[in-house]
């Protein structure tokens, strides 16, 4: 069986930053107490080698008190900085670049005068920290009709959750333009997320199954299973090599295998070589 994996599958740059920063600051802070605040990535692997190295993660600061503190690329809610400060905490702070860039434009769109619509799933970690940005009025949705919500004499500001599909955002743009007599809009998509999406798509049309490796609670893994099943059906979410089931491979010739954002390319390969080494174990059982 001939495997296909895109060439920019696997982790982003932005949680590569983010956790070779937590690795220094453990280098760094060899007798001090380090936190996570929330899971660094949303990868089970990576957040056990941490923990192996003594981060613990922490939902609240109120459970710390002391020493360092890492806050993870989804970014956090503005006013965690000030309360950090307040506790004598040491921040790292690994949030994204991309994700900075969608707060100062929320931001800016607030201070302007402009209803801040950011189009996104309001639960992520990454919205709450993007919408605390915006102390005007705002909303954070990914469906048109809610647009509806919004005085009809309104000037509104898009901006966009860093892993959403393009065509997402496109749909709202284009909605907000039919209802509001002034529209502003920012791209804030991720250009790694619209490449591993653009590369996943292509990858499903060429292959005979997909898999989609990633957290089950990462938002961008999601999408990428969304984006695959409407264009191979036989497209499959696994966390772990140990979910695969090997019906899935069932007269396949060509498999296609990516990743979310925090899925090291380590992880990838062992997957291949698990799926590769098993189904030739198989063929040799075969014949004897």
């Amino acid at each position: 069986m001939k495997v296909i994996v895109p060439k920019n599958a696997g982790v982003c740059w932005g949680v590569e930053r983010a956790i070779d920063m937590a690795y220094q600051t453990i280098h760094e802070s060899q007798y001090h107490k380090i936190v996570s605040l929330g899971p660094l990535v949303h990868n089970p692997e990576v957040v056990e080698d941490f923990k192996s190295k003594g981060v613990e993660v922490i939902s609240d600061l109120k459970e710390s008190q002391a020493g360092t503190v890492v806050f993870r690329s989804h970014g956090v809610p503005l006013n965690t900085y000030e309360e950090a400060k307040t506790k004598g905490l040491e921040v790292v702070d690994a949030t994204c670049p991309f994700v900075k860039r969608s707060q100062n434009y929320a931001r800016r769109f607030s201070r302007q005068g402009y209803f801040v619509v950011i189009v996104g799933d309001e639960k992520h970690p990454e919205m709450k920290s993007v919408r605390s940005f915006s102390p005007g009025p705002h909303l954070v949705t990914m469906n048109p009709k809610d647009l509806e919500k919004i005085p009809v004499d309104s000037k509104v500001g898009l901006i966009a959750q860093t892993t959403i599909p393009l065509t997402i955002f496109e749909a709202m743009v284009e909605a907000a333009q039919k209802r509001f007599p002034e529209v502003k809009t920012h791209d804030t998509i991720c250009d790694a997320t619209k490449i591993r999406q653009e590369e996943a798509a292509e990858t499903a049309r060429q292959v005979e199954c997909m898999l989609i490796i990633g957290g089950k609670e990462s938002s961008n893994t999601k999408k990428l299973t969304k984006i695959c099943k409407e264009i191979q059906p036989k497209s499959y979410e696994i966390e772990h090599e140990r979910e695969i089931d090997f019906s899935w491979f069932e007269g396949v010739k060509i498999l296609g295998v990516t990743a979310g954002a925090s899925t090291p390319v380590p992880v990838i390969q062992r997957v291949c070589s698990y799926i590769l080494d098993n189904l030739s174990q198989k063929r040799i059982q075969q014949a004897i």
